[in-house]
């Protein structure tokens, strides 16, 4: 079994709660004048222009990186309000340069795709659909837990909301890991035991359906979490590896204490928003949502994921 971490962290920037939300400065973001000016002159180039061309997006994207991502709170919202003046499409290139500067994008599905639409298709992850698909809530997660390396950092751009519901959830790893200690340090070995993720069909022939992996890991005093329960009900099912009781347990417990009412972080995405996060220990989720009839209304995200060379080094 992997090593274990015994202690709780203090430190607000890693172990933060649903409080975060009245602390905005912490990880809103703006676009100052200049930066704003420098996207308006080269607009009609934005789908094809080299993130270099452009210094001071580069450097703002890179500051944000630094202080949020690295050595802060785990995750940046740029506010949309500051681009109100660009078009969906400018927002998508500006959106999709954001990303490249932080780090490299990668691919998502085996489409080759490395810019994926959220949205509701009528899937279940109960019968096999990727959660991007559906219009399901809960099922607190980190992206990919399915790959061996999963992406460093998540992106989202919120082109619509959902007619009601859908709020955006973020909880912080080490929170839910001090809790653990707290409540109940017998199942905390269990989360360092290697479990399978479900593929979800997408491997190559001779590949494993599942990838086998713990949800916590300790690497050079740093927490790593990866989990989506459907995927690892799922993965054993494949492997015909039943779940023990003390490892359902363990998952049911997890289950039930991210959806403790203090514990998750909530933030309404506003159409033009983009968001960044930390893919190794900020956990996301929504809540259920009711969509509209129109297709040209309904909850539409562009989801990004990253690779950083440069993370925790």
């Amino acid at each position: 079994m992997n090593e274990t971490f015994d202690k709780i962290i203090t430190d607000e920037r890693l172990a933060w709660d649903k409080t975060l939300s009245d602390k905005k400065e912490q990880f809103v973001v703006h676009f100052d004048s200049e930066i704003i000016q420098e996207l308006t002159e080269r607009r009609n180039e934005l789908d094809s222009i080299n993130k270099n061309d452009l210094p001071l997006f580069k450097k703002k994207i890179l500051d944000f990186r630094n202080e949020r991502l690295l050595d802060g709170v785990g995750l940046f919202v740029i506010d949309g309000i500051c681009m109100e003046s660009f078009s969906v499409k400018e927002k998508t290139s500006i959106y999709t340069l954001a990303a490249k500067i932080l780090g490299e994008l990668i691919i998502q599905n085996i489409q080759q795709e490395k810019i994926v639409e959220v949205k509701d298709v009528g899937k279940s992850m109960k019968t096999g659909g990727r959660y991007h698909e559906t219009k399901e809530g809960g099922s607190h997660h980190t992206d990919s837990p399915q790959w061996k390396n999963v992406p460093d950092y998540i992106g989202l751009f919120c082109v619509h909301n959902a007619k009601k519901g859908g709020t955006n959830l973020f909880l912080s790893a080490y929170t839910i890991h001090n809790r653990i200690l707290q409540e109940r340090k017998d199942l905390l070995d269990i989360f360092y035991e290697k479990f399978h993720f479900d593929k979800r069909g997408e491997f190559k022939d001779g590949e494993s359906p599942t990838v086998f992996e713990p949800i916590f890991e300790l690497k050079d005093e740093k927490l790593y979490f990866r989990y989506l329960r459907n995927y690892i009900d799922a993965g054993h099912d494949i492997q015909n590896q039943p779940l023990s009781q003390p490892q359902k347990d363990a998952l049911t417990y997890l289950d039930s204490l991210m959806r403790v009412e203090d514990i998750a972080m909530k933030y309404d995405l506003k159409p033009g928003d983009m968001v960044f996060s930390d893919n190794h220990w900020v956990v996301h989720g929504r809540m259920l949502f009711e969509d509209y009839d129109d297709e040209n209304l309904k909850r539409f995200m562009l989801r990004t994921w990253i690779k950083d060379k440069m993370y925790r080094n």
